[in-house]
């Protein structure tokens, strides 16, 4: 390489073209964060000219949502470092959501103080859907559905390319405890360092998930110093102003290798939902300290195994049903009964049904249960029996149109079991799409059926769904029966009050799940619940051992004999 003056014009041409094949827009950040340079398509990805930027905080050019994340990036840039590409939304100078873009940067030696970034038009496919991801609000993470399906799309992508990247599951036991002892400030300024500490470590910068309150999933392909991230963790405890705190917390791990030998896409897409499913419900109570690891790396191991049994099972309709009644509160008369799933291996039926919609086998499920209670009910009206049962759908399966023209395909031929059909919408994973589900829930009603709401009030979307889907009944979450009794509880009764109310004045019917006690049963039924389910009026059972409604019929529902 020449050293002469033309020489050296020409080699730093030759960089600038490579630097602008790469990016839209470069910029040259003062250690405080400041624009000192820029140059490129700024208008196009922020709606002001170049000299416009000089002097402006860098991160004043950044959607909120991502601004957090953006100062820990830079915070923790040492010289000679780089910022692998992350995906970030910019501002438009109204101050509206910008462009979508690809940033990467470094702090090059001989330059200390100075950072250089390069920000690219983020034209990738799904680049957009991830941004409008739901995240959870305290830490900026995406929140545990969009982080499984984010996860997974990255990992298939990953393996086509032939990249390896690894999952790493991360329980910090006493944050949420620690957070909610701080002023509210304090705490969120925590809880987001947290979140873009974590955020940083991922996979472009969009593969971190907030599982639940205390456990973290990260997406990422560079290696992840364990140790070295729980130190991070408690310096920004102790940078919070709790001196001895940060030493308090437990964190334990484990980082699983999504590469095993033999594995399809799917089965790998497949066998990190699950393990982050268990995770989840189990989290460091299921896995010791010691065996976390291997424990996590079993488990991937035998759940493509588990994707291949359930497969069989539904393609066989190798599973059970069983019927828990449904009564009238003031009565005790039968109004219907639901249709539980229950598996030959014994399985936790909750836990498969989830395993069910990660591999995207809920749909087929859904109309295999359908089919068999169509089947059931088509034989007990050919007997005389005229009985109504309720078949749980998922929410998955209502957002889609392929599902919905199936289902209508099994109901069409039987016409008279349209009124003793009912469907309950199971919320085990989240509903995405309410345009659709909404849909698909008044077409079912103008087909004849009666639709119900299940786990009414357990989660924050309750509500929302509520407003959307315009149901028959709603099925109230177990947990405020089981809280009735106790005078602890006192918030639980209020709010179980008023979602009667809401529901009486909207001319939706209730339901109270997880009855056990007549104590239980009189309160509810002084509340304004309808009707009531739990083993205080049966436990399900593979028989239908209650008489079914009879307009000429006196007194409570009965069991039949023997």
């Amino acid at each position: 390489m020449g050293g002469g003056p033309k020489d050296m014009r020409a080699e730093r041409d030759r960089f600038v073209a490579f630097a602008f094949s790469a990016a839209d827009l470069m910029l040259e950040l003062a250690a405080e964060g400041q624009v000192t340079f820029a140059s490129g398509a700024a208008r196009l990805l922020t709606g002001r000219d170049p000299n416009e930027l000089v002097g402006q905080s860098f991160a004043s050019l950044v959607d909120e949502v991502d601004r957090h994340f953006i100062l820990n990036l830079l915070a923790n840039l040492t010289v000679g470092g780089r910022i692998e590409p992350v995906t970030i939304r910019l501002l438009a100078a109204d101050g509206s959501p910008g462009a979508v873009c690809v940033l990467g940067g470094c702090c090059l030696p001989r330059h200390e103080g100075r950072y250089y970034l390069t920000l690219s038009n983020a034209r990738l496919p799904g680049a957009e859907a991830a941004l409008a991801n739901k995240r959870d609000y305290q830490t900026g993470l995406l929140a545990l559905d969009d982080f499984e399906t984010r996860a997974g799309e990255r990992l298939k992508l990953a393996r086509e390319l032939g990249s390896e990247v690894k999952l790493t599951l991360v329980e910090i036991v006493g944050l949420k405890e620690l957070a909610e002892s701080l002023p509210p400030d304090e705490s969120r300024a925590l809880m987001s360092d947290v979140g873009a500490l974590l955020r940083g470590k991922s996979l472009g910068g969009d593969t971190a998930g907030r599982i639940d309150p205390e456990k973290y999933g990260i997406l990422h392909a560079n290696p992840l110093d364990q140790t070295a991230m729980a130190d991070q963790v408690r310096d920004l405890v102790r940078k919070s102003g709790v001196d001895a705190a940060g030493d308090l917390l437990g964190i334990r791990g484990a980082t699983l290798d999504l590469h095993a030998r033999g594995m399809s896409d799917e089965d790998a897409a497949n066998a990190m939902a699950f393990a982050v499913q268990r995770f989840a419900s189990e989290g460091a109570a299921g896995f010791s300290l010691r065996s976390t690891e291997d424990s996590l790396k079993a488990l991937l191991n035998t759940t493509v195994s588990r994707v291949h049994a359930l497969r069989s099972a539904v393609s066989g309709r190798r599973f059970q049903l069983v019927f828990q009644p449904i009564v009238h509160l003031d009565t005790r008369m039968l109004h219907h009964y639901e249709a539980l799933s229950r598996f030959e291996d014994g399985g936790s039926p909750f836990e498969t049904i989830r395993l069910a919609e990660g591999v995207h086998l809920i749909g087929e499920f859904d109309l295999a249960v359908v089919s068999r209670v169509v089947d059931l009910l088509t034989e007990k009206r050919r007997q005389g029996d005229i009985i109504d049962v309720a078949v749980n759908l998922s929410g998955h399966s209502l957002e889609s149109t392929v599902f919905m023209a199936a289902l209508r395909e099994i109901l069409a031929p039987v016409p008279e079991l349209r009124k003793q059909l009912i469907f309950e919408i199971t919320e085990s994973t989240q509903i995405t799409n309410l345009v659709h589900a909404a849909a698909a829930v008044r077409q079912l009603r103008e087909d004849g059926h009666s639709v119900c709401l299940d786990d009414f009030g357990a989660g924050a979307a309750s509500f929302p769904y509520l407003q959307a889907l315009d149901v028959d009944y709603v099925k109230i979450d177990g947990a405020y029966v089981k809280a009735l009794q106790s005078r602890e509880h006192d918030r639980d009764r209020a709010i179980l009050k008023g979602m009667v109310w809401l529901c009486k004045e909207l001319g939706i019917g209730t339901v109270a799940e997880m009855v056990e006690t007549e104590d239980q049963a009189g309160l509810l039924r002084d509340f304004g619940i309808d009707y009531g389910q739990g083993y205080l009026f049966g436990r399900p059972e593979p028989e239908m051992l209650m008489e079914p409604f009879r307009p000429d019929a006196d007194g409570p529902a009965r069991r039949r004999p023997g």
